[in-house]
């Protein structure tokens, strides 16, 4: 078998996977478009540098899962001005407790933190990053550089129709990537 099969292999078998599809170019950038287009509630931009970065890999797959598969996805989601500034970010559970302590931030949700004194140029957007998936590059000879992101709703919506899965808030799609 070759190393895109092992991947979908291995996954098949987790628990809480629901399915697993290998995504060919024209999806890829049809996902592509609709990611890019995203502005939030607030009329942010939206940047998904995790896609972006997928889009560099061989190798995407879609993955369709439950709330039962369980891995620790550490995805950043920033709130970041166009020169690089940093003025908000969501925290991991491990990091909630030391942002609790600090009088530099405002909680605006349970893991969601602002920087009231940074102050950047340009446009302000929300850019989010791909989590790691260590885990593959372990189990899988020759996957390397795998990395994962949940896409918007817009997305998971043409995700599930494209591949003919209803449109269920208790069914999540994750798209990983990876080379090999």
């Amino acid at each position: 078998m070759g190393i895109i099969e092992n991947v979908i292999s291995y996954i098949k078998e987790q628990v809480g996977v629901v399915d697993v599809f290998v995504m060919d170019d024209d999806m890829s950038k049809d996902v592509d478009s609709i990611e890019k287009s995203i502005k939030t509630r607030t009329n942010h931009d939206y940047v998904s540098i995790g896609y972006d970065m997928a889009l560099e890999r061989e190798h995407r797959l879609c993955l369709f899962i439950t709330k039962a598969f369980e891995r620790e996805f550490r995805t950043r989601l920033v709130l970041m001005t166009g020169d690089g500034t940093i003025m908000g970010m969501n925290l991991m559970q491990d990091e909630i407790e030391e942002y609790n302590k600090r009088d530099d931030v405002l909680f605006v949700s349970n893991d969601f933190v602002v920087f009231p004194e940074e102050h950047g140029e340009g446009e302000e957007m929300f850019v989010l990053y791909p989590y790691e998936f260590k885990e593959l590059e372990d189990v899988i000879p020759g996957c390397r550089d795998a990395i994962g992101f949940f896409p918007t709703p817009s997305s998971d919506a043409y995700l599930k129709e494209r591949f003919g899965l209803p449109i269920d808030q208790f069914i999540f799609s994750t798209l990983i990537a990876f080379n090999g």
